[in-house]
Formats: structure tokens, C-alpha cells, sequence
């Protein structure tokens, strides 16, 4: 009955949502607008609603800090009161961000005659992202964000083909360019974290499923967790033991993955009771 207690609890653990608090994005007037603005925000939002891993707090809650906000206009807008403001609204983390730039430009072509005609719109985007850690209140992760081509032409002009034909459809595909970029983000910043409940043969059966967003195919990581103090910190180490590789999904709680390297170790240290995590692999 105790072990059944024990894989309960951790089953439990694993599939608990974090919660994601999104601050109001920043910028100045020379460099964005707020329109465009909001859908970059709105982009970073569902990229975190779309896992099903995250509870995001509900944006009017968020929105409290707007005024605020909007008269500092800086992306180093993270101060106690804002901390304060996430873990009276529930939220776990905080995202802030700022948009550096997103401008567009037309792209001229001059033919052998001297015509000039439109070859398409360039647009540039760029925005900073930071995860804050309600708990301290200290940053843990800032990265900027371009789209993979860069801030550059979002379509050349090759063979005739021309890009964008309004600045508003160069920056929409900007803006859409950056999608896999923020997935990263979020992936790197909050990876799935979950246990091993039982071995099944050659296999390892795991505490997530399709709830926290897991799909056949993904890559796993196990690491063995243990904690060190350092100047009165206790702090997480984590020393790789193994990896899976998830070839069925059993329902909305649980995985059965292959052991595709490190199977004596996992097992080994498993059945010693060691503090294993298994993580989406970095």
C-alpha cells in the first residue's frame, strides 16, 4: 500500500501545472507600435498555452500593472511591487518582455532603364524575453528573440518573385517567423519534468502523458537529482544517467518509453530509491 502511495504522490507532482504569470510587453514609439506589440505577446501566450503544461493567468488580472508599465516603457521594468503583484495573482514565474524593434522598410529595385519598382517589404523584428523567478524575484533566463533569417528581408526579391506587398504583411510574417524561436523558450526554460513509476520489460513506464503534452517520438533525458549546499543555498544538481525515447502514449498520465542508452544505471539506481527526473531533452 505504501509503494502505491509513493507513485500516487509522484504521479501527482508530475502532472501539476506550473503558473505562468504574462507581464504587459514594453517598447518605445521609435521602435514598435501597439498593436503590433500586443501580437508579439499575444504569439509568446499561446506558446505556452498550446503544451497544455502552463496555467497562464488570466491577462486582466495582468493588466493592473499596465499603467505602470507603459510610463517606463524600458524592458528592466521588474521591480518588488511587480513580484509582489505575480504571487498575489498565483503565478509561479513571470515573463516579461520587450520589443527592441519592429519596423518595416520597402525594398526598391532599379531596373537597366532606371525604372524603379517595388521588390516587396523588409521587416525587422527583435524582442527580449525573461523569465522571473516569483519565489526570489531574481531573473533566471534572458535571450533575445529574431526571426531565424535575422532581422533582415523577410522575402527577397529572386527571379521576379517579389516579397511582402505592405508593410503590414512583412511584419505578420516576421511575427510568424519567430514561432519556433519562442517554442525553444519555452521549451528550454520549463521542460517536462516527470518519474519512472515501473520498469516493463526493456521499457520504463513514466508519469506523463498527453496532459502535459507529450507525444510519441519525443526524446527524454533521466538525471539523477541530488541537492548541494553552497553558501547557505540549496542548490539542484543534476548528473545525467541515462536516455528514453517514447514509443507509445497510454493515456492523458502516462508514457512507455524505450531506454535507448544507460539501461543498467537506471535501473540500478531505480531500485536504490534514488531521486530520478526525467526531463524533455534540452
Amino acid at each position: 500500500m505504501l509503494g502505491f502511495m509513493l507513485v500516487t504522490a509522484s504521479v501527482g507532482m508530475a502532472q501539476e501545472k506550473v503558473s505562468i504569470g504574462i507581464l504587459p510587453f514594453s517598447y518605445t514609439s521609435e521602435s514598435a507600435n501597439g498593436k503590433d506589440v500586443v501580437s508579439i505577446q499575444e504569439e509568446v501566450t499561446n506558446a505556452f498555452v498550446k503544451t497544455k503544461r502552463f496555467n497562464v493567468v488570466d491577462r486582466t488580472k495582468m493588466n493592473a500593472l499596465k499603467q505602470e508599465k507603459e510610463l517606463q516603457k524600458t524592458e528592466d521594468f521588474i521591480d518588488g511591487s511587480v513580484v509582489e503583484h505575480g504571487k498575489n495573482v498565483g503565478a509561479q514565474y513571470l515573463i516579461s518582455g520587450h520589443v527592441n524593434a519592429i519596423l518595416a522598410d520597402e525594398h526598391v529595385t532599379t531596373d537597366s532603364k532606371g525604372q524603379r519598382a517595388s521588390g516587396g517589404w523588409k521587416a525587422k523584428l527583435s524582442v527580449t524575453l525573461k523569465v522571473i523567478d516569483v519565489t526570489t524575484g531574481e531573473v533566471t533566463n534572458s535571450e533575445t528573440i529574431e526571426p531565424k533569417t535575422g532581422s533582415t528581408f523577410s522575402q527577397m526579391t529572386i527571379g521576379g518573385i517579389s516579397g511582402p506587398k505592405s508593410a503590414e504583411a512583412a511584419i505578420a510574417k516576421a511575427i510568424k517567423d519567430i514561432q519556433d524561436e519562442v517554442d525553444k523558450f519555452v521549451e528550454k526554460n520549463f521542460p517536462v519534468s516527470c518519474s519512472i513509476v515501473e520498469f516493463q520489460d526493456k521499457k520504463v513506464l513514466i508519469s506523463g502523458g498527453s496532459d502535459i503534452g507529450l507525444k510519441k517520438g519525443v526524446e527524454l533525458t533521466v538525471y539523477e537529482v541530488s541537492f548541494v549546499d553552497v553558501n547557505g543555498k540549496n542548490l539542484e544538481r543534476k548528473k545525467e544517467v541515462g536516455k528514453l525515447k517514447i514509443s507509445k502514449i497510454e493515456n492523458e498520465n502516462f508514457s512507455i518509453c524505450d531506454i535507448k542508452s544507460g539501461a543498467k544505471e537506471i535501473r540500478e539506481k531505480f531500485d536504490a530509491k534514488v531521486n530520478l527526473k526525467i526531463q524533455t531533452k534540452k
